[in-house]
């Protein structure tokens, strides 16, 4: 596994701590830079017959895995997966069985060290489902509703809904950072974003508890009036990464956002005010930050056209 991440971020000695259990190498003295294009070879044909997109992507624990979402429709979406092999990301499949469906929406993978993966859906009550991957067979099993989220909440008459757009579960799993997101209703139909703020739950036996006094306390810096969503945390769960999405942006229907980092100095701490990382820039729709193993690479997604595509930056 040492080797695969020298190979992935041309560090040695971020690949040796890894190895040994250190844990990440921050860079802070040094900006992230170069944005470029991530490939992932074998990638079936989605519409207008070109490579699916890949849509929010997470980088395993232990760098071997890069999973993502094929964004076929707002309303539709499915989980696939791959694998490092020699010199870059190799198309496995989709993931599963029993995580896709033919009509909701599954995305924002995560998993900790230990293999328990947790995964967004439409189809359940709390939006949140979770798993076990078995990495010498590719499958997640064990698929079941996460338990200790805060439901789905409709009004019909204020015409909202409440829900969990995203997740991301810390290394050692004790933590699981989501999205409480709030959206229009059209009649029963999901209409269009209005409202997200980072929030998480602790870990307690096989269950999550959410303390939504103690997430506002720790998160107080990272929401605003915006929209923040798609957390990434880093190993020592000392960097924090988003999205945030302006007001301003979805109002004037040119959809730019940015890629934020946060830091503290310890776990027990909240987080210190958020920055762009100014790498990526703020003239394109870019989301679903995800950090490597190291705390070298960051990986995200970028609307190009119909379709959305990887990318990464490096420091």
């Amino acid at each position: 596994m040492a080797s695969a991440a020298l190979r992935r971020n041309g560090c040695a000695l971020c690949a040796l701590l890894i190895c040994l259990g250190a844990g990440p190498v921050h860079a802070t003295e040094r900006a992230f830079a170069n944005p470029r294009p991530v490939a992932v070879s074998g990638l079936p044909r989605g519409s207008g017959g070109t490579p699916i997109s890949t849509e929010e992507p997470f980088v395993s624990r232990d760098g071997r895995f890069l999973f993502f979402n094929s964004a076929q429709h707002e309303s539709h979406k499915d989980l696939h997966y791959a694998e490092w092999r020699d010199d870059g990301w190799v198309y496995r499949g989709e993931t599963g069985p029993g995580v896709n469906t033919p009509t909701e929406v599954q995305g924002n993978p995560t998993m900790d060290r230990h293999g328990n993966f947790l995964f967004v859906d439409s189809s359940v009550k709390t939006m949140i489902r979770s798993g076990r991957f078995r990495p010498a067979s590719g499958r997640v099993e064990e698929v079941r509703d996460a338990i200790g989220f805060p439901p789905k909440d409709v009004r019909l008459l204020a015409q909202r809904l409440h829900g969990n757009m995203g997740v991301e579960l810390s290394s050692n799993g004790d933590v699981a950072y989501f999205s409480r997101a709030t959206w229009k209703l059209r009649g029963t139909r999901h209409g269009r974003i209005v409202g997200s703020e980072l929030l998480f739950a602790r870990k307690q036996g096989e269950a999550f508890v959410y303390d939504e006094r103690r997430a506002r306390r720790v998160l107080a810096r990272i929401n605003t009036s915006d929209l923040e969503y798609a957390a990434s945390i880093s190993a020592d769960d000392l960097e924090l990464f988003f999205t945030r999405l302006p007001e301003a942006a979805i109002a004037s229907g040119k959809v730019r956002s940015h890629i934020m980092r946060a830091t503290r100095a310890s776990a027990d701490e909240p987080f210190g005010e958020p920055r762009v990382i100014e790498a990526i820039g703020t003239k394109d729709f870019v989301e679903g930050p995800s950090i490597t193993p190291d705390g070298r690479t960051l990986y995200y997604h970028k609307r190009e056209g119909k379709k959305f595509r990887l990318y990464e930056v490096r420091r």
